[in-house]
């Protein structure tokens, strides 16, 4: 598509992982103003998280879904995992979480004092969360810190030693493939899903640095991520680091339409290294994980990485 007859582009995310409904539209130049049709590549502008918008938008944009439900442990078994049930949206098609239900979601520990990071919108309003894995017993994590706007929350499982911990650090380039954990209804409550994923961030046209950066926002090709996968670690087998969590879906066959190299569907978005960092030092969490790389981070990645339980 040519500059001149460029309109407005939208890229919408509705973000179907974790219970949230989430807007992100990016915006070319107007080509009604002739300055901006020739003022060169199309400048992607601040995502817009509105889930009341989502409501308004046509039928192209992804409707809220309602994420997985948890039915609570018995108050005579506090150790016993919630059973975890993944039904269809409510009848009224509302997004209220009754009392007893939930969400599933990922987490990876970080740290041997049992600190872990997630997604936000996993562990929002939770009146419990708690953690499990193949490795973890059934344990509760405390909301350290929670930045909703980036979508990071911080958890510790204070009486937890974790079996591994992933290190937080940039890419080793802004392309490559990543490998990605995560917990969705189609695979098991104890042993994480894996994919991979490849990151496109290369692909995107000049932009502000926040939404383009790796370090600041990841924008990866991962057809196989779905409900449950949020707050799962993209893990650089380059240099064993986490680069980024999964946050959500996205529809990007407009910015395909635009940019060829950008796959037009399983696109997967999420905040990157940098937030992920700044969380954990404004928290005074430092993380004692040693970076490796090859076959070994696939094995620590694995045993770090925890099922995340909300409880309303």
């Amino acid at each position: 598509m040519q500059p001149r007859t460029a309109n407005l582009i939208g890229l919408s995310i509705g973000f179907a992982i974790g219970g949230a409904a989430l807007v992100v539209v990016l915006l070319t130049a107007d080509s009604s103003d002739p300055e901006a049709a020739s003022a060169g590549p199309p400048a992607l502008h601040a995502p817009a998280v509105s889930p009341e918008a989502t409501r308004a938008t046509p039928s192209s944009v992804y409707q809220p879904v309602e994420m997985p439900r948890i039915a609570a442990a018995p108050p005579s078994q506090p150790d016993a995992l919630p059973d975890v049930v993944y039904p269809g949206p409510p009848p009224d098609g509302g997004a209220t979480h009754k009392p007893g239900t939930g969400v599933a979601g990922t987490g990876f520990f970080v740290s041997s004092d049992g600190s872990l990071l997630t997604a936000a919108h996993v562990v929002s309003g939770c009146q419990q969360t708690r953690i499990v894995s193949q490795l973890v017993k059934p344990a509760v994590a405390q909301m350290v810190a929670i930045d909703t706007a980036l979508d990071i929350a911080l958890l510790r499982a204070a009486h937890v030693a974790p079996p591994a911990t992933l290190p937080v650090g940039r890419p080793a380039a802004p392309g490559g493939r990543l490998f990605v954990l995560g917990y969705p209804a189609t695979g098991g409550p104890l042993i994480p899903t894996e994919t991979w994923a490849v990151l496109e961030n290369d692909k995107f046209p000049p932009a502000p640095a926040e939404f383009t950066d790796p370090r600041k926002m990841v924008w990866v090709a991962a057809p196989v991520i779905n409900h449950g996968f949020s707050g799962g670690p993209m893990v650089d087998l380059r240099n064993g680091e986490v680069v980024g969590i999964v946050r959500g879906m996205v529809n990007s066959t407009r910015l395909h339409a635009e940019r060829a190299a950008i796959p037009a569907s399983g696109m997967v978005i999420g905040p990157g290294s940098a937030p992920l960092s700044a969380m954990l030092r404004q928290q005074g969490t430092y993380t004692d994980a040693l970076a490796v790389s090859g076959d070994d981070v696939l094995d620590i990645a694995r045993r770090a990485t925890v099922h995340v339980l909300c409880l309303y």
